[in-house]
């Protein structure tokens, strides 16, 4: 597959569906596991370095989608970067297409669906089963749906 850029220690299941390689960059050790759906074609998606997609995830890359590094997706997760707009009253069908962005480590749980215009700033957590569709604050935790803040979290360094 020809990727735009890609890292090393790359693993892509063979069970994976990519659509439009040419507009995805990828940093070292990535991983990406089985029926993972990347959906590129229009837009582009940038992953970064010790990144894992866990199985059956979906990532639609209309809106542009960049994920940081040291990110965890887990199993299920939707990523949508296009999506129906219905606020807009109006008999067309209309889309509302934003970029998503995911910052430095960062844990997404199970099943958590992320819409157009999310941002996911550094050090965030989100519970199994949100739904995130604004900005998540830096250093904190939240879930639900849609996705609320539940608390700041503290960091260690490790020396």
């Amino acid at each position: 597959m020809k990727f735009k850029k890609k890292g090393k220690n790359i693993s892509i299941s063979k069970n994976v569906k990519i659509i439009g390689a040419k507009n995805i960059s990828i940093g070292n050790n990535v991983r990406i596991d089985d029926f993972t759906i990347i959906s590129c074609q229009n837009g582009k998606l940038s992953i970064g370095s010790n990144v894992h997609v866990a199985g059956l995830c979906y990532l639609g890359c209309t809106g542009n989608i960049f994920i940081g590094n040291n990110v965890n997706i887990a199993q299920g997760v939707k990523i949508y970067s296009k999506s129906d707009n219905y606020l807009e009253k109006t008999t067309k069908r209309n889309f509302a297409i934003k970029k998503i962005k995911i910052g430095n480590n960062v844990i997404i749980g199970s099943n958590t669906v992320i819409i157009p215009g999310a941002n996911i700033e550094n050090n965030c957590r989100v519970g199994a089963l949100s739904l995130v569709k604004k900005k998540l604050k830096k250093n904190s935790l939240y879930s639900g749906i849609p996705a609320v803040f539940q608390k700041k979290l503290k960091w260690k360094k490790i020396l």
